[in-house]
């Protein structure tokens, strides 16, 4: 492959991310409006509908999170995989988690965290496999990851390189390079909760008779380590970062890309 070639394809990769950054950066900011125009609300007032609440979250036994071992009530862990020239490129997302009660002074309520957003540091980082020292736009996007928490507490039982790669999907065979980055939801931490507040189908006692889960009108459904204020304040930053940057990446990149071809 030419010199130029692998120029024109850096630009097309940089124009595709920049539009994902664009429009990612403006639901982050819808996000945000919905945060700032529903008030944090104590635990027993909670109605029908969107809410937000903040409280202690606990429950049940949780279980161990699959890449760290980390006991919780809930796990998000993005998959990446070295692919040759195009670096660190999304392999699969998995999540999933049980109910566990946000209790405050007031009271308590279930939360059901399968399908929420994660606003929480990052609980683990592995990487199973060594990607080969080379330059790439998509290496250098990858190198400066959107949540720049890092934490990598990992219990004995954590998996090992070889369970990594069968949770992955992938044979121990395999030779790429996988990047795992996990976040929980833990026992005992305060939360943050934005979501939709419905009847319990099958309540088992009279503070089961509401949950809040993602909402069939309203689909905004977050936890966050963070307070209402904190949230407010990161979400609007990051926001207007990714649409001005997701923004100037697609000139910048569309605009040197004409230019090169003498397209105007």
């Amino acid at each position: 492959m030419q010199p130029h070639t692998n120029i024109d394809a850096y630009l097309v990769l940089g124009f595709g991310f920049g539009i994902v950054l664009f429009f990612r950066g403006l639901r982050t900011f819808r996000t945000n409006l919905v945060v700032a125009d529903t008030p944090v609300i104590p635990i027993r007032a909670v109605a029908m509908g969107i809410a937000q609440v903040h409280g202690h979250a606990g429950g049940e036994t949780p279980f161990p999170s699959p890449v760290s071992g980390t006991p919780c009530y809930a796990f998000r862990v993005k998959i990446e995989r070295y692919v040759g020239r195009n670096g660190w490129t999304h392999h699969r997302t998995d999540q999933n988690g049980k109910r566990f009660y946000l209790a405050d002074e007031t009271g308590r309520i279930l939360v059901d965290p399968r399908e929420a957003e994660f606003d929480v540091p990052v609980n683990c980082r592995r990487q199973v496999g060594d990607p080969p020292v080379t330059f790439s736009l998509a290496s250098l996007i990858h190198a400066f990851p959107l949540n720049a928490y890092d934490d990598s507490d990992v219990s004995a039982t954590a998996k090992t390189d070889n369970e990594l790669l069968e949770y992955a999907g992938v044979g121990y065979g395999c030779v790429d390079a996988f990047r795992f980055t996990e976040y929980c939801i833990e026992p005992d931490n305060d939360y943050d909760v934005l979501g939709t507040c419905i009847e319990n189908p099958k309540p088992e006692g009279q503070q089961d008779r509401n949950l809040i889960t993602k909402g069939t009108h309203d689909s905004n459904f977050l936890i966050s380590s963070r307070t209402a204020d904190q949230l407010k304040q990161g979400i609007g930053w990051r926001s207007t970062m990714m649409v001005i940057g997701g923004a100037g990446l697609v000139i910048f990149c569309a605009a040197l890309f004409m230019s090169r071809h003498g397209l105007f």
